[in-house]
């Protein structure tokens, strides 16, 4: 009966419910009814539908499966509270380091995506109102995406069944997760890449791994990169004001497992059904973890003057490697107060470890060995997903939490 009444359209669940409200407030009133009962019944009946419309009672359910589960849940397609924003009509473009330090302070986010060879940065200031953006890396389209709501950020091959997707804005979410419209009018959720409506439902797209940094991180790191230009964005974080209240989500959803707070950022690492969650202020205090995900080895680091989390397989020729801090890793601090009360940003130091097996030097954020025996790997960065508590909590219910305690040592 429940699968049923799922699977009824918002129209007719809200006309049967008039109906039996209808119905059931004519039953006092015995044979003798009267126009003012009537009418009486008509407004209550109303009231209630409207309370019950109110509340998402009548929201469009969709059939979806979970991560790592096999049963099929029904969850309401919701629209989007509020004017729907629109995005800058300028077409997007691409500008060079140099041009990127005029628009860009160096501890402002980006995403960063290197696939194919090639490297590029969406600041999350374009991103935040864009949302998405549909790219080509070599012949592979990938459509990167950002939630603001849920923080995270995510890139897709573009491709299911050979066929090349391209996306849109999007008006509905799914557990706040954006609802992204393809132009054949399948709507993919924007946290799993999986495909809720249209003749794309069930489908998956792959998923490839995006790092979630600042831009003096990603520039260090990848000094040939592209930006994405924010011209024609706003001028401060749309979000600001969302971000620093207690509301999860603009559907506001409780985490599931309050362990942590639902704003909590976690970096989520699901491997072959397997799934694990590493909570940052954990990784703050240990910023290097080697772990299992079901059979296979995982690398975690955080380094901490660019707030940035990243997995990585430690495999390497067929060797599990053990590594280890190897530069200094300092929280760094929002300023310095000098004597005169002028603060100064600390200059941006990458952090470095190193493996046990050959002592070679690895960059922590992106896993590439640029000093020992071993230069010119890199290790392999898993799909890390970065997001919100209660996002990660809602998608991935059972999975394992990493709250790991204070560790001074690394």
């Amino acid at each position: 009966m429940k699968i049923f009444w799922n699977t009824q359209s918002p129209r007719v669940r809200g006309l049967s419910v008039f109906v039996a409200v209808f119905f059931l407030t004519q039953i006092g009133f015995g044979a003798q009814l009267k126009m003012l009962d009537v009418l009486f019944g008509i407004y209550t009946s109303a009231f209630v539908v409207y309370f019950l419309a109110r509340w998402g009672f009548f929201a469009k359910r969709i059939s979806m499966t979970l991560p790592n589960h096999k049963e099929k849940i029904y969850e309401k397609l919701r629209k989007n509270p509020g004017k729907a924003r629109t995005a800058p009509s300028e077409p997007v473009e691409f500008i060079d380091p140099d041009e990127a330090d005029e628009e860009l302070f160096d501890d402002d986010r980006v995403i960063g995506v290197y696939h194919a060879g090639e490297a590029a940065a969406y600041p999350l200031a374009a991103l935040g109102v864009r949302e998405i953006s549909n790219e080509e890396y070599g012949t592979t389209p990938i459509v990167i995406t950002w939630s603001p709501v849920t923080y995270s950020a995510r890139a897709f091959i573009a491709n299911v069944n050979n066929e090349i997707l391209n996306f849109g804005r999007h008006t509905h979410t799914i557990y706040n997760s954006p609802a992204m419209p393809e132009k054949s009018n399948s709507e993919f959720i924007q946290f799993t890449g999986q495909a809720v409506t249209g003749h794309h439902a069930g489908n998956q797209m792959r998923q490839i791994p995006v790092l979630a940094t600042t831009w003096i991180a990603w520039k260090e790191a990848h000094p040939n990169t592209e930006i994405m230009s924010t011209e024609g964005g706003p001028e401060t974080d749309i979000f600001e004001r969302y971000y620093a209240n207690d509301r999860n989500g603009v559907h506001s959803l409780n985490p599931i497992d309050k362990r942590l707070h639902g704003k909590d950022v976690v970096l989520g690492v699901d491997i072959k059904g397997e799934a694990k969650a590493f909570s940052f202020p954990g990784l703050i205090e240990t910023p290097l973890i080697e772990e299992n995900i079901g059979s296979e080895p995982v690398l975690v680091l955080y380094e901490r003057a660019s707030s940035t989390a990243v997995a990585f397989s430690p495999m390497v020729n067929g060797q599990i490697l053990k590594f280890k801090g190897k530069t200094k890793n300092p929280h760094r601090r929002s300023a310095e107060v000098t004597a005169s009360g002028e603060g100064e940003r600390p200059n941006y130091e990458a952090w470095m470890v190193e493996d046990q097996q050959t002592g070679s030097t690895w960059r922590a954020i992106t896993g590439e060995c640029i000093e020992g025996k071993l230069k010119g790997k890199r290790l392999v960065m898993l799909e890390g997903m970065t997001s919100f508590w209660f996002a990660w909590s809602r998608f991935y219910p059972d999975a394992e939490l990493l709250h790991v305690a204070p560790n001074e040592s690394q």
